[in-house]
Formats: C-alpha cells, structure tokens, sequence
C-alpha cells in the first residue's frame, strides 16, 4: 500500500508541475516610427531655403529620378521638401 501510494504522489507532483508553469513573457514593445527621430535630408531642406511654405519643388532623387513634392513645415519649424504619399492600393 505504501508503494502504491507512493507512485500516485509521484504521478500528481508531475502532473502538477505542469500547471504552475510561468506565464510567457510579455511581447516585444513595437518598434518606434523612424520617420520620428530621422532629421530631413540636407538636401530636402536646402531644396525649400528661400521658398514659401507650399511652394512646389522638384529634385533630382538618388537614381536620377525627377522628385516633385511642396515645401512642408517640418516639427521643428523648417521648411521641409516632402514628396507627395505613395498611391494607396
């Protein structure tokens, strides 16, 4: 009798060891917005110096590309060349 009452607590302990398991660890924190802490390009804000705000503008992007945009005021109250948003789909 003892022996058979020894296997049922052996067989409870692992039973119950498998329901006190830790909760899983909380998920990552989303990453943050680049376009938050990246400062404009130089060449975006050299591209608005002496225009209005809302003037239009075109550059020439990294392959060569025309870019047309307007300048914006950025958060920190410069005036920022900014292309329009991409299409939506």
């Amino acid at each position: 009798m003892t022996r058979t009452y020894g296997w049922s607590l052996l067989g409870l302990a692992a039973v119950l060891q498998g329901c006190v398991m830790p909760p899983p660890p909380p998920p990552p924190p989303p990453p943050p917005h680049h376009h938050e802490h990246r400062p404009p390009p130089p060449e975006f804000v050299r591209a608005c110096e002496g225009q209005q705000e809302g003037a239009a503008v075109q550059l020439t992007g990294r392959n060569g590309e025309p870019l047309t945009g307007t300048c914006q005021r950025a958060p920190d109250g410069r005036l920022v060349f900014m292309p329009p948003p991409p299409p939506q789909r």
